[in-house]
């Protein structure tokens, strides 16, 4: 297997990854519960049937809003992700569809959906501008954009940015595919003449990561950063990284990470 992504128009598919994502990219199940609680109250189903996901994945998030009453299509570039969303769709009986499609160029009319949700999407398209013109494009003008962050995860950030630190160290400097932050997004809607809401500080829990586990996940290139590093500095970075956290904490040890679910939810005035 190669450990590298590969591009597809301009955007980073998870191929490589698709085996370990839903697992790296695990959450609290109760603040889970609760924040999409919140979003079926504030936009039910038998108001706002039809959610477009670009990015949809596995459908770690998509299968959650299926069972809540939503028709859920979506579209993703990574044929092994589909894959396994397909598995998991046929063993239950859920109203989702799913094809293969770049979010910079929907195979969608105009005005389709009644609901956008997008899931961390813009950190990995190097056009997320076209990805966010195309998005509102194919949602009704009357209906929102949904931004979801559902938290890091396994992930310990300063273990990620040492990680960075080392791969810098070595001349290999870790640049961002798509966007930094929520916010250049936000400021961009904003930019368009949406308004823009956010939902923070609601749904949130310390997560206990074992460090050893944090570390193999890297190892293993489950994350987007580690994608592009040469195997030489790739595999250096993470054989310093052991031996700085052996000795700072002991590779069984765990470490705390505060973590949260928020939404930022997106709407346009109808003309």
């Amino acid at each position: 297997m190669s450990y590298f992504c590969n591009w597809i128009m301009e955007s980073l598919t998870f191929d490589s990854m698709a085996k370990l994502y839903d697992e790296t990219r695990n959450f609290n199940e109760k603040s889970l519960s609760s924040a999409l609680g919140f979003l079926t109250e504030r936009f039910p189903p038998y108001l706002f049937k039809n959610i477009f996901e670009p990015g949809i994945g596995t459908g770690r998030i998509a299968i959650q809003l299926a069972k809540r009453g939503y028709r859920i299509t979506g579209v993703d570039i990574s044929e092994k992700m589909l894959e396994a969303l397909k598995t998991r769709v046929n063993k239950q009986s859920l109203g989702i569809s799913f094809q293969m499609a770049d979010a910079t160029e929907l195979p969608f009319n105009d005005a389709t959906f009644d609901i956008g949700f997008v899931v961390h999407l813009f950190y990995f398209i190097r056009d997320w501008k076209k990805a966010v013109n195309e998005i509102l494009r194919v949602v009704k003008r009357n209906c929102p954009i949904i931004l979801m962050h559902t938290g890091t995860g396994s992930e310990i950030p300063s273990l990620n940015n040492r990680y960075k630190e080392l791969c810098s160290e070595q001349n290999h400097d870790i640049e961002s595919v798509g966007v930094k932050s929520t916010k250049e997004v936000t400021d961009y809607f904003q930019s368009l003449g949406c308004h823009v809401e956010w939902i923070k500080d609601r749904w949130k829990w310390v997560s206990r990561i074992k460090l050893s586990k944090a570390i193999s996940y890297l190892d293993s290139r489950a994350y987007s950063f580690t994608a592009f590093t040469a195997q030489d500095i790739h595999s250096k970075s993470i054989s310093l990284l052991k031996s700085e956290y052996m000795s700072k904490f002991g590779l069984d040890s765990e470490i705390e990470v505060p973590n949260q679910i928020y939404f930022v939810i997106v709407s346009r005035n109808p003309k």
